[in-house]
């Protein structure tokens, strides 16, 4: 398995749609608790329904053979999001991503955004690159690494530190820095706008990117 795809339970509004299946498109798909309520939307099969069952209530009727299920205690000591992920991670996903369309409750959100650090090499570094994404939004983990986003003129882009200190190099901005060192706090580096075809990152330490796209 190249790629995984886990989505969350939120609210997945019909005129994204498209855009979630484009996400599940030739993917290991995870329905994660009340992440199953895409899947009814879609009406796509997933490979996996996973969690406690807290959200969804009950486990729904009628399954696909296709679909394995996995149920766990609502008393546990990982979330239903980890749970999935290590399950794509047994699976030898190289990559996967969390889909999580709107914020919700931000302990979970914040939860979820941290597992994107199990990449960090000190942690665990066969781990796969993550990211954790809805309609309006993507994030990424990055440590002494770089990303680059081609056609997202427009887009907000920022830079939170995670370690002590960082030394960001931007882009195709319109802030355009080299080398500059920033500590955890600071929030220089947020909300900069992508200018060109092309804007490149780089960061020396570790970091969230979080790009926000533009709906129109």
């Amino acid at each position: 398995m190249d790629k995984a795809t886990c989505f969350l339970t939120g609210r997945y509004l019909a005129r994204d749609l498209p855009y979630y299946r484009g996400l599940a498109r030739g993917c290991f798909k995870v329905a994660v608790d009340g992440g199953y309520r895409f899947f009814l939307r879609s009406g796509m099969v997933p490979d996996l329904l996973i969690g406690d069952f807290d959200s969804l209530k009950r486990l729904p009727k009628k399954l696909s053979a296709r679909t394995k299920v996995l149920t766990y205690p609502v008393n546990k000591d990982k979330t239903d999001t980890e749970l999935a992920v290590d399950q794509c991670i047994e699976r030898g996903a190289k990559s996967i991503d969390i889909v999580e369309p709107s914020i919700g409750e931000p302990d979970h959100f914040l939860a979820n955004l941290f597992l994107l650090t199990r990449r960090c090499v000190s942690l665990e570094p066969k781990a796969p690159k993550m990211r954790l994404v809805g309609p309006a939004y993507e994030a990424f983990f990055l440590q002494d690494s770089g990303i680059r986003f081609s056609g997202a003129r427009g887009s907000i882009v920022s830079i939170i530190p995670v370690s002590d200190r960082i030394r960001l190099t931007c882009r195709g901005t319109a802030f355009d820095i080299s080398g500059v060192r920033i500590s955890r706090g600071e929030t220089r580096p947020a909300r900069n706008r992508i200018m060109a075809a092309r804007a490149d990152f780089q960061i020396v330490g570790q970091a969230f990117v979080v790009r926000l796209v533009s709906r129109r």
